[in-house]
């Protein structure tokens, strides 16, 4: 498997070609829809793009930014997820639901049963009772048995709604871009990232790599606020990811304050 560079999408057909040329044979390609570390969304329209011309199956990962599509002032920033042939997110990330509760979506169930459908003696479809229906799911995924997640994400869905949780995501983005621009504004702190959604991360420009993570578990243990840490070019940073929909405007400003008080 190649992992992306920093080429960007132009630099991807080539890579595929020179996989071909050396004799090894690419199939998938992944784009990211908000990643974890840093909310970035890839150009999945020129992704898919090359996917088509390449022949290559294009899955995006979107498990942080899939909900960005329920609210209309956000939805242009995923275009072309569309396009994908599979999409994976995860509703405990950003849609409220308690953890663990996660989605694959594939644009042609057939490829599902063709990849994973077997058969076994214990296993045999029935024309009725327990064994009665279909699709089976153990015949779209690698697991047996399941647990019932789907009930905790049908009752967030069902007491929200699609609108209110596209709103949760645009509150979330507009705090995000608070803090990041307060962050701009004090002189002893410095942005490590471009704010795309909904995840701030900054450094502390006195402390080294190691305070940083110690900066962050004195934060949470002091009870103040739930900062992790990450690594971009390199270097530690702290990583602010706002989801919550009772967080506000006060509570990221605190975020400032807060670890200016606690840094050495």
């Amino acid at each position: 498997m190649r992992r992306g560079g920093a080429d960007g999408p132009e630099g991807l057909a080539p890579a595929i070609a020179a996989d071909r040329a050396a004799g090894h044979t690419p199939f998938l390609v992944v784009g990211a829809a908000g990643s974890v570390d840093t909310g970035a969304i890839d150009d999945l329209d020129a992704i898919a793009a090359c996917c088509r011309q390449t022949g290559l199956w294009f899955h995006v990962d979107a498990a942080f930014g899939a909900i960005a599509l329920l609210s209309p002032r956000l939805r242009p920033l995923l275009a072309g997820i569309g396009q994908a042939d599979s999409v994976a997110f995860d509703f405990h990330k950003w849609a409220q639901v308690p953890y663990d509760a996660a989605c694959i979506v594939v644009r042609d169930a057939n490829t599902l049963h063709e990849a994973f459908a077997g058969s076994a003696a214990y296993l045999r479809p029935a024309a009725r009772g327990l064994a009665a229906g279909a699709p089976w799911p153990v015949d779209l995924g690698p697991e047996l048995s399941r647990g019932f997640r789907a009930l905790k994400v049908w009752m967030t869905i069902g007491t929200y709604g699609a609108d209110r949780l596209g709103a949760v995501a645009e509150r979330c983005c507009d705090l995000a871009r608070r803090l990041a621009e307060a962050i701009g504004r004090t002189l002893c702190l410095e942005l490590m990232a471009p704010v795309a959604l909904n995840i701030v991360c900054f450094r502390v420009r006195a402390l080294d790599d190691a305070a940083h993570d110690r900066l962050a578990a004195d934060l949470q243990l002091a009870g103040r606020c739930v900062l992790s840490c990450t690594t971009i070019q390199g270097r530690r940073v702290l990583r602010a990811a706002i989801i919550n929909h009772r967080t506000t405007a006060q509570d990221v400003d605190a975020i400032i304050t807060d670890v200016l008080g606690l840094s050495p």
